[in-house]
């Protein structure tokens, strides 16, 4: 798969996401992106990334729940004398975590292709010459998190075969500490390995220009096509603004809209297609 194909479907993705309060289109781009991300890079690679994204969903829900004390519906109400707890919890705040829960999760699978299907390499040849100091920064974050998370469970295991044994929040500096050191270590090393090659003294070289291919093209040309569709619905009156306040109400949905969203669950079968051929 070209990066670009992935890149376009991704931005496709967070333009819509972003472009609708309706959790029924959120929730249609969080399913399209979960298979899409399970299909390209495979269930044991995804699934501490779909782990990751339903937790940040049911704290989402959580903080909402707590934090938004209004709406008609109450469901059970705690005394005002407890501190930051205290009120009523209404149907509706629940509600509305749930949509900001979708919102999160769809838009963190919706990025997590770049990571797990592109190599950082990838992702700076895709971008034009304008970005190149901005390809860095990406190839650099994408490095770093996996990085870190290499680093964090080699120190901890390094640590336990010392005869150390977390015993609460202050025995993990015994983990922490070196990890961060380690981290600005391989910060240090990058940018003397990047000066050494003479970073940002020229225009940006390359080993290889790979054109996209057929699928790739169909790719782009589908995440196009779904934004230009949910835009333009937007922009007719099609898509309308969604607010669980103060009453409940069912979101209203359009059939191209929908559309718009069922087609980005295109890389899940070509994606999927390419893999089984390699």
């Amino acid at each position: 798969m070209h990066a670009r194909a992935v890149l376009a479907w991704s931005g496709a993705c967070l333009v819509i996401v972003l472009a609708t309060t309706n959790p029924v289109y959120r929730t249609l781009v969080l399913a399209t992106a979960a298979t899409t991300v399970v299909a390209g890079a495979g269930v044991a690679r995804a699934r501490r990334l779909l782990i990751a994204a339903g937790i940040a969903a049911l704290s989402a829900v959580a903080l909402n729940l707590v934090s938004a004390h209004v709406g008609a519906d109450v469901l059970f109400a705690l005394p005002d004398s407890i501190p930051a707890l205290g009120g009523p919890y209404t149907a509706e705040a629940l509600v509305e975590g749930l949509a900001a829960g979708v919102t999160l999760a769809a838009a963190l699978l919706a990025v997590a292709p770049i990571s797990l299907l592109l190599e950082p390499f990838e992702v700076v040849e895709a971008l034009p010459e304008v970005l190149a100091g901005t390809g860095s920064a990406i190839a650099a974050a994408l490095n770093l998190i996996p990085g870190v998370a290499a680093s964090f469970a080699a120190v901890a295991e390094a640590q336990r075969l010392r005869g150390w044994r977390p015993r609460g929040p202050r025995s993990w500096t015994a983990v922490v500490v070196p990890v961060v050191l380690s981290a600005i270590e391989d910060s240090i090393q990058l940018a003397e390995a990047m000066e050494a090659r003479a970073f940002g003294s020229g225009p940006r070289t390359h080993l290889r220009r790979a054109a996209p291919g057929p699928e790739d093209r169909l790719v782009m040309g589908v995440a196009a096509a779904a934004v230009a569709a949910f835009l333009g619905a937007r922009a007719t009156g099609w898509v309308a603004d969604w607010d669980p306040y103060p009453f409940l109400s069912p979101p209203a949905l359009a059939p191209l809209p929908v559309a718009a969203c069922l087609a980005l669950a295109l890389p899940s079968w070509v994606w999927r297609s390419r893999a089984s051929i390699v």
